[in-house]
Parts: C-alpha cells; sequence; structure tokens
C-alpha cells in the first residue's frame, strides 16, 4: 500500500521517491483525478534529476488552451520496487495522474490529516 495524507487545502497528497540518473527526490505529489498521465514535475526539478527526454507532447487545458510540454523517463518507488513510468514537465506542482494509480484502489478520507490510501487490485 501507497500512504498520503490529506493536507490543509483538502488536496489528497502522496509522497514519492523519484529516480533518474542524477539521484533521487521525495516529492509531494497531489493527486488530480483530472490528469489522465502518471506524473508531473517542474523543469527544475527534471533537470536536478537528470531526466533523459523522449518526446513532445500538449494538453488541452480547462480554458481551451494548447500547453506543449517534454515527457521524460523516471522511475518511483511504488510499492516493494521501482516502477518506470513517464514524466511529463508541465507547471510548478508535482502531481500524480490516473495513470499511476491504473489497477489500484484509491480511498481518501477528506478532511485535513485524512490518510490517503493506494492499494493494489488483485
Amino acid at each position: 500500500m501507497i500512504a498520503g495524507i490529506v493536507n490543509a487545502r483538502r488536496e489528497a497528497v502522496l509522497g514519492l521517491c523519484v529516480r533518474g540518473p542524477g539521484g533521487t527526490e521525495l516529492v509531494d505529489a497531489v493527486v488530480d483525478t483530472g490528469f489522465s498521465g502518471s506524473l508531473t514535475l517542474p523543469t527544475s526539478l527534471v533537470a536536478k534529476l537528470g531526466l533523459v527526454r523522449v518526446s513532445t507532447s500538449h494538453a488541452i487545458l480547462a480554458d481551451g488552451s494548447n500547453c506543449p510540454f517534454e515527457v521524460y523517463e523516471a522511475e518511483i518507488e511504488w510499492g516493494t520496487g521501482w516502477r518506470p513510468i513517464l514524466v511529463s514537465a508541465v507547471g510548478t506542482e508535482v502531481l500524480a495522474g490516473m495513470r499511476l494509480l491504473a489497477n489500484h484502489e484509491f480511498r481518501v478520507a477528506v478532511i485535513p490529516g485524512g490518510v490517503v490510501a493506494v492499494t493494489p487490485l488483485p
């Protein structure tokens, strides 16, 4: 199980270890159920981790605008081991998306300090 906590803004937050060729960082990722990808990281953290770029993509934002971004390879500590993922270099926040939670149950006690639990499905 991956555990987290609900912050004062009632956001579900997971503490994740992200690894790249340049090292490992512990990040607090806000779970964004409207994000279909795995993980977003600020470009400054992508550079610090030395992540390798694999492609360019784009997103359509809520206001209808088109936002291009770079996609990188990384690994995260997930459950009992390391898992390869694609990271989108977007914005200034670390966001965990629905691709990361695929095949898992996601439970949240939506009160400040509430428990966030991500459990693999059988």
